[in-house]
């Protein structure tokens, strides 16, 4: 019964799904991309031991970079959500610096690249979604395509882009030690989207009430009544709360 589950799994995946995988081979330092479709799994994972995110980037490994680049570690339980309808269950992580959605199949870590398919994507208690961007994005919009975490939702979603910085490593120098390379986890983007605009970049109170414009003299009298601010999550969520209410 266990394994026709897993045949499902793969199948509904292979419909819907495009991965992308690293494959290492034990005593190799090179590293090769390859596309594959789920049914090609059950090949690769008999002759190969397939790892993708564990080793790192540009043939630099995570494990010699000081602190690591996930929200969550360890892939903890979650569920993807398909724009077709299905829902499928898995252990999933998001790496920040990649900007990839993870998950574990037995002893492969696959990234998902076919974004579009997904409708949205829950781990643990954090709902991710994600936004294509392909135009050029304004001053104020997204930068680039990513997953983005919904905080709060409606008819104006608060949503959070995850920011990290690799740090470079240094190089002993006189009266100065060597230190490797570090993940540096930065501050938070937020973002409004509502259902008749683009997403924007909040990074000041007229972004907020550019967007809120239909109820901006409500919205106003909210934020000076409750001494609230756009750069705090907390206010962020009871302002776009409150506009969600109303």
């Amino acid at each position: 019964m266990k394994n026709l589950k897993n045949i499902i799994i793969f199948l509904i995946l292979n419909l819907f799904l495009n991965l992308q995988i690293l494959i290492c081979q034990e005593g190799q330092n090179e590293t090769s991309y390859k596309d594959i479709y789920i049914t090609d799994y059950l090949d690769f994972e008999s002759k190969l031991r397939l790892n993708k995110s564990a080793d790192g980037i540009d043939n630099v490994a995570y494990s010699s970079i000081d602190g690591d680049p996930y929200i969550y570690k360890d892939f903890v339980t979650g569920n993807l959500k398909l724009k077709a309808g299905e829902n499928i269950p898995l252990d999933l992580r998001y790496d920040i610096y990649k900007g990839e959605i993870q998950f574990r199949q037995k002893d492969g870590i696959y990234a998902l690249i076919n974004q579009e398919s997904v409708s949205e994507v829950l781990i643990d208690t954090l709902r991710f979604i994600y936004l294509a961007n392909p135009r050029p994005a304004p001053v104020n919009g997204p930068a680039e395509s990513s997953w983005f975490i919904v905080r709060a939702d409606g008819k104006c979603q608060l949503l959070i882009r995850k920011n990290i910085r690799l740090q470079a490593a240094t190089t002993e120098k006189p009266y100065q030690e060597a230190h490797p390379a570090k993940f540096i986890h930065t501050k938070d983007t937020y973002y409004l989207r509502h259902e008749s605009k683009s997403e924007v970049k909040v990074t000041a109170k007229k972004d907020l009430l550019n967007v809120l414009s239909d109820k901006e003299n409500e919205i106003s009298g909210y934020i000076k009544i409750n001494k609230l601010g756009v750069n705090d999550l907390d206010d962020l969520v009871r302002i776009i709360s409150f506009y969600n209410g109303l």
